[in-house]
């Protein structure tokens, strides 16, 4: 992968790397929130009385339509958290492992957020783990609440239903002082974090368009991880540029495993001693890349 760094800023302990890719916009697809605007995709329960760990993903369109890895659906029995990025066919019907908090209302629907990165990387590492096991794309449920009462109690918010949008929801001066800070670069499909100069995490996708979509929601995820931390250390452009494409480069020598994807396409699953994540490929059209630190 060919990696340009178009910009790098900052905000208290926050580091923000945006970047272009190469190959860029090959495949076409919308985002769910782009498929609800159209009344292209629904998502409804599995079953009144089954698991609430899985729901069904309908697209009534003849789009690609992508959910993201931390994507939250609001609504029906729980709230949801997706466990890996999706791909849903067109005209389909797709049953898609979530992770689940509180009850919300009768019909799912979109949220301008997505999970915090600790929580995303949590739910990386048993997915990964439970793959390789039983070919399962669970997490780890008791997990995820711990990781909602960790947030809750960071941001001294009480959600007697462990619902972390009401975290979101409570907190908003959090996220929006970052995102007042950063504005999406035109030609980005691609973003890397670090607090302190620590990497954390890298998503890169492959449209402009889509990443413009979750640019903000990726920067709300952040700000539950950034929010409280002491500035320590401010990296240089020089440093963030390095560390970004050093990061995406070792990619190419690290084994995977590869693994169906849920909707279409398949994963590469990948860990070492420093990294983790995947990457969702279609037809050799990269669709979402993930790069967790384990630092």
């Amino acid at each position: 992968m060919k990696a340009k760094v178009l910009s790098v800023g900052q905000c208290d302990a926050l580091t923000v790397v945006q970047l272009a890719t190469e190959p860029l916009n090959t495949f076409g697809y919308i985002s769910y929130a782009k498929g609800l605007e159209l009344k292209a995709v629904e998502i409804m329960e599995a079953s009144q009385s089954g698991s609430v760990n899985e729901i069904y993903a309908i697209n009534h369109s003849r789009h690609c339509i992508f959910i993201m890895d931390g994507d939250i659906l609001a609504g029906a029995k729980q709230n949801r958290v997706l466990n890996t990025s999706v791909l849903l066919s067109p005209e389909s019907k797709t049953m898609i492992p979530v992770s689940r908090w509180n009850h919300k209302s009768v019909n799912f629907s979109a949220t301008d957020y997505i999970a915090p990165v600790e929580m995303r990387k949590a739910k990386s590492e048993k997915v990964a783990m439970n793959l390789k096991t039983s070919n399962s794309f669970r997490a780890d449920q008791g997990e995820v609440w711990d990781r909602v009462a960790s947030y809750s109690a960071k941001m001294n918010i009480h959600s007697e239903t462990g619902n972390l949008s009401d975290v979101y929801d409570n907190r908003s001066s959090v996220y929006e002082k970052y995102i007042s800070k950063f504005s999406c670069e035109e030609n980005a499909n691609g973003i890397a974090f670090f607090i302190n100069g620590k990497p954390v995490n890298i998503d890169v996708f492959n449209r402009t368009d889509v990443f413009k979509e979750y640019f903000s929601k990726m920067l709300k995820g952040i700000a539950m991880d950034a929010w409280g931390v002491k500035a320590t250390k401010e990296m240089s452009q020089a440093e963030a540029d390095y560390t970004t494409i050093e990061t995406l480069d070792k990619l190419e020598a690290v084994d995977f495993e590869l693994h169906k994807g849920v909707g279409l396409g398949e994963e590469k699953r990948f860990k070492t001693n420093e990294i983790a994540g995947f990457e969702l490929d279609y037809n050799g059209n990269l669709v979402h890349l993930s790069v967790l630190s384990l630092g």
